[in-house]
């Protein structure tokens, strides 16, 4: 306690590290924080700008009794624990893993706080060893102690007798076990590992949870010499600071309502997927009508697919929240590549609104822009790399079906059961089209 009567003291307590700070995140995120640690180990093993992770992986274990991950990335030596790993938050002169995922310097200690009150963290390098072991509560009740001593590497966890680190947590907090314990937990991990870290798993990295191996997020989206997503490639340059590397994709894909959206990735890890919020512009109405704004997201835009990707070798560059869950809209970065994104998603909502206009008319079945999105081939994300405008054909480059309109009428339901019994069919449509068939060919003769 500060007794200087002259003087407030701002000293920290260790309860708001071990139990307030925990509480602002999910434990679905503190999990993947973990893992994007095990990202940025492999990075500095294979060089930031290296897409072959292949030999690489990342092992999850959890159950009720116990938290575990380990790698074989590289590990990381004594001085970078010492000096960085269990430091909370980023000490001015961090020399950081260009184009790393881990930026604030928190999401570790977070984790193991969060899971539970015993944890053991150890690394091996080519070059030595190391292992910390830490009873939370004696810890956190040596308030002015601020030091986690080293302990005695202990080993058996490498995997393929490979360099790596390897955490493990005990003594887990009740509402942690109760998690761990289900299978539901264990799918929503799976699920989140899969999206999150499509990008690292595309270049071969391997991730196990409960030995269930995961596999990538396929983002895909039609593309052919008439229908071809926009790509779009800048650079954000602020005096002084390193450049952000902007690319944006946007196209459409496969009818699913669930996966249409805006997909935000920065430095490779998916910070937002299929997202629909006014953050990502859909439902903001601008003031100026000569602005182009997007209209709230319905499933008759199921078709739309956007990916915007965020890449600086200083990763406090791209805009991400410190729990890597949302974007920061306060960022310069972000409102650069925000203009742009409206400005280029407008073109595939106008033929996502002509398709739509044409399937009324045809008909699903009939629609020649229909048959043509249909037979399409689809490319990954990952090869759309170079600019190019979008392209979607207009009515006058597809064969035209003949122009049809829609008829509808009602009759009682015992009329229109009776001849759906008479005609051999069971719909109502069924009943409808068959005798204007019936009728067209009699008075055609």
């Amino acid at each position: 306690m500060n007794e200087n009567v002259d003087q407030i003291s701002a000293f920290p307590t260790k309860s708001f590290f071990v139990d307030m700070l925990v509480r602002d995140i999910p434990l679905e995120q503190a999990v993947l924080d973990l893992v994007d640690n095990c990202i940025d180990g492999a990075k500095r093993l294979r060089g930031e700008d290296s897409n072959d992770l292949s030999g690489l992986r990342v092992e999850i274990q959890f159950s009720k009794e116990k938290f575990s991950i380990k790698d074989n990335c590289g590990g990381f030596d004594r001085q970078t624990a010492q000096m960085y790993a269990f430091r909370f938050g980023r000490p001015k002169g961090f020399n950081s893993t260009k184009h790393s995922i881990g930026q604030f310097g928190v999401g570790m200690k977070r984790a193991l706080f969060k899971f539970g009150h015993e944890f053991l963290v150890q690394s091996r390098t080519p070059e030595e060893s190391w292992a910390v072991r830490v009873d939370v509560p004696e810890w956190e009740a040596e308030e002015n102690d601020w030091v986690f001593p080293w302990s005695e590497y202990e080993g058996g966890h490498e995997i393929s007798d490979s360099p790596g680190t390897y955490i493990e947590v005990t003594k887990l907090r009740k509402g942690t076990a109760t998690s761990f314990g289900t299978k539901v937990f264990e799918n929503k991990i799976i699920s989140s590992i899969k999206s999150k870290h499509r990008q690292f798993i595309s270049f071969g990295m391997e991730i196990f949870v409960n030995g269930n191996r995961v596999d990538a997020a396929d983002l895909r989206f039609f593309s052919t010499a008439t229908l071809k997503p926009v790509v779009e490639n800048f650079v954000f340059d602020e005096d002084g600071l390193e450049p952000v590397r902007i690319r944006i994709v946007v196209g459409i894909s496969d009818s699913i309502p669930k996966s249409a959206g805006w997909y935000v990735v920065c430095n490779g890890r998916v910070i937002l997927d299929a997202d629909r919020r006014e953050e990502t512009g859909w439902g903001v109405i601008e003031d100026n009508a000569d602005r182009p704004s997007l209209p709230s997201f319905h499933n008759q835009y199921s078709r739309f697919r956007g990916i915007v990707y965020f890449d600086s070798d200083d990763s406090s560059r791209v805009p991400w929240n410190t729990m890597k869950t949302d974007i920061d809209e306060d960022s310069l970065v972000w409102q650069r590549a925000y203009e742009r994104m409206i400005v280029l998603a407008r073109h595939v909502l106008d033929f996502i609104n002509k398709l739509d206009s044409e399937i009324e008319d045809y008909g699903r079945d009939k629609s020649p822009l229909m048959r043509l999105i249909r037979n399409a081939p689809k490319s990954s994300v990952d090869v759309l790399k170079t600019d190019q405008a979008f392209k979607a054909p207009d009515k006058s480059s597809v064969e035209q079906a003949p122009p049809t309109i829609k008829i509808q009428y009602s009759r009682p339901i015992e009329e229109i059961e009776f001849l759906k019994s008479a005609l051999g069919v069971d719909s109502a449509r069924a009943v409808g089209e068959r005798t204007f068939e019936i009728v067209l060919e009699r008075n055609r003769g």
